[in-house]
């Protein structure tokens, strides 16, 4: 009597096909119509107008300089100062939550979260009119063949999205605070004032438990033998922690501290 093996073929999500995303494979057997995120693509965009208001800023200093070897110094300067906006809320996930006039909320990754985009990294937003609960995936990051979802800071209404995010996220890397706001959400009736969300000052400690994270790992990788600052192609000097990780740690780490992992 013959075997039958069956194989489960990994199907390319047909965005990725399109070249819209780099890497995307397809959970839900190419049923588009349910799909949260081929209605986030189809949608056309309702910009957000930016208000310009003034926004207070103060600078963190995450780690003491005697606290980081001059070696780690380069793969960690995106973290040892890092802005912090006094007038917005911030969930765990380091999304950052600004309370408008008209009860609104604009949200967006703080600078911490920002700084750990990789260079390639895409933000793809739910569609419009979409009901989200707080801690719920209101957006992705795609970079690669890697996908982390960003979690809801408060329940209500995808009102509109960050058009430029389409092409590039350098915006919510740059300027996360400003240009870099991601969605404009109507919240549920009470669901602001009952969000978890930090203030500006415990988000600041927060952020500095984990550079320390961050920092001991680099400084416990450099000290192993096998492994340096150089790569192994001639000698050529990291200077990212991206290139320094790799691919699958540092997305593990983003994953780790954005993505709820």
């Amino acid at each position: 009597m013959g075997i039958i093996i069956e194989t489960q073929i990994e199907q390319q999500c047909v965005w990725a096909e399109a070249g819209v995303l780099s890497f995307k494979l397809c959970d839900r057997d190419l049923n588009c119509e349910q799909c949260p995120l081929d209605a986030a693509l189809r949608e056309n965009d309702t910009p957000c107008r930016d208000d310009h208001v003034d926004l207070r800023f103060m600078d963190v200093q995450l780690t003491a300089k005697d606290e980081v070897s001059e070696v780690a110094r380069p793969l960690l300067k995106p973290f040892l100062t890092v802005p912090i906006c006094i007038d917005m809320l911030y969930s765990a996930r380091h999304i950052w939550v600004r309370p408008l006039e008209n009860g609104r909320v604009k949200c967006g990754l703080d600078a911490f979260g920002a700084a750990l985009l990789p260079d390639d990294a895409q933000i793809v937003v739910v569609a419009n009119n979409t009901v989200v609960r707080e801690g719920e995936e209101f957006g992705w990051v795609y970079g690669g063949s890697h996908t982390i979802p960003l979690p809801a800071p408060v329940s209500g209404t995808v009102v509109c999205r960050n058009r430029n995010l389409r092409s590039s996220s350098d915006c919510v890397r740059h300027t996360p605070y400003r240009e870099g706001a991601i969605v404009t959400l109507a919240p549920a009736a009470g669901a602001l004032a009952h969000a978890h969300l930090s203030s500006s000052r415990n988000h600041a400690r927060r952020i500095r438990k984990r550079t320390r994270v961050v920092t001991d790992r680099v400084e416990r990788l450099l000290g192993a033998p096998d492994i340096g600052v150089c790569l192994n192609d001639g000698g050529i000097r990291i200077s990212s922690l991206e290139a320094f990780l790799g691919e699958d740690r540092y997305w593990h780490l983003v994953c780790k501290f954005i993505g709820g992992e």
